[in-house]
């Protein structure tokens, strides 16, 4: 069974015939074609982001849905029959069935910030036998988030630091308050990485602030669909029919919040249970911190 893109066939194969190390492979092969890092994409591992220029691939698409492709196209599955979550519910889980075309269910693979992680949701997903051993040396979700985070202040400070340095009078002055400004940011996060327990308290801290949003969200939804039912008998068409545009603008809204808090509450979860191998990303994304901190602070 082969999928055709741009005039390059991949074979797709069944996944629960390769290990895990060999799956990463493939899927670090699939992605080459949306990487724009090339020096990242070269000694891409299985903890190397797939999203943004500083540590990651390069690759811009913020929902991962290229990368999602690329899986589904490279692997096939014994989980390919489709049973609904609930009667007349739209969403679905696998089970069982005849040898097809790999699925990754809805929102998942915002999860998939990496191949490693990608492999990871696929054994979540039913899809390969989990490895203990492989996914010892898969940093978390958590980590690559909150690194990440990290880089990218670094960056910004860094970016910062330069643009000051060549500015003269009063623009220089505001340039060089808010270098101070970004600066102590950057000390706080690198103390916050610094400490696990801390860490998790504030990614909890986000998750709470976003579940009320969708929770928010859900309660203008019931609001709605009670209107809806109200107009049910002899009530006015263009009445139900503004409802009905106001309901599917809000549940376009609420599966972006929730696809959110799937990725908040990931992070939320996993913050406060800190691995050696995560340990090593945030040595390096403090290390980041702390030099850009100090180029920083040479600016006068």
């Amino acid at each position: 069974m082969a999928f055709m893109r741009k005039q390059a066939t991949v074979e797709a194969i069944d996944i629960n015939t390769i290990t895990p190390e060999d799956a990463e492979k493939r899927i670090i092969a699939g992605v080459k074609k949306y990487a724009t890092n090339e020096a990242n994409f070269a000694s891409a591992d299985a903890n190397t982001p797939y999203l943004g220029h500083i540590i990651g691939m390069g690759i811009e698409s913020s929902n991962l849905a290229d990368i999602t492709m690329s899986i589904e196209r490279q692997f096939l599955t014994r989980l390919t029959t489709k049973v609904p979550a609930a009667d007349g519910s739209s969403e679905y889980t696998l089970a069982p069935g005849e040898l097809g075309k790999l699925r990754i269910l809805d929102g998942q693979d915002a999860l998939a910030a990496t191949p490693g992680l990608s492999v990871k949701m696929l054994m979540d997903l039913g899809h390969m036998t989990p490895s203990a051993p492989y996914l010892d040396k898969v940093v978390s979700f958590a980590y690559i988030m909150a690194c990440g985070d990290g880089w990218k202040m670094a960056d910004a400070l860094k970016k910062m630091a330069a643009k000051a340095e060549k500015l003269a009078g009063a623009e220089r002055a505001d340039a060089l308050a808010n270098l101070k400004t970004l600066a102590a940011q950057a000390r706080d996060y690198d103390a916050l990485l610094a400490d696990a327990g801390k860490l998790a308290a504030a990614k909890q801290k986000a998750y709470a602030s976003d579940k009320a949003a969708c929770d928010a969200l859900t309660a203008e939804l019931n609001v709605v669909l009670d209107k809806i039912k109200g107009q049910a008998s002899g009530g006015d068409a263009a009445v139900v029919a503004k409802l009905r545009t106001e309901e599917a603008e809000i549940r376009t809204r609420l599966k972006m919040a929730a696809a959110k808090l799937r990725v908040s509450k990931e992070v939320a979860e996993d913050a406060g249970r800190r691995r050696p191998v995560d340990d090593g990303k945030v040595a390096a994304a403090r290390k980041a911190l702390q030099e850009a901190v100090a180029a920083a602070g040479t600016i006068a």
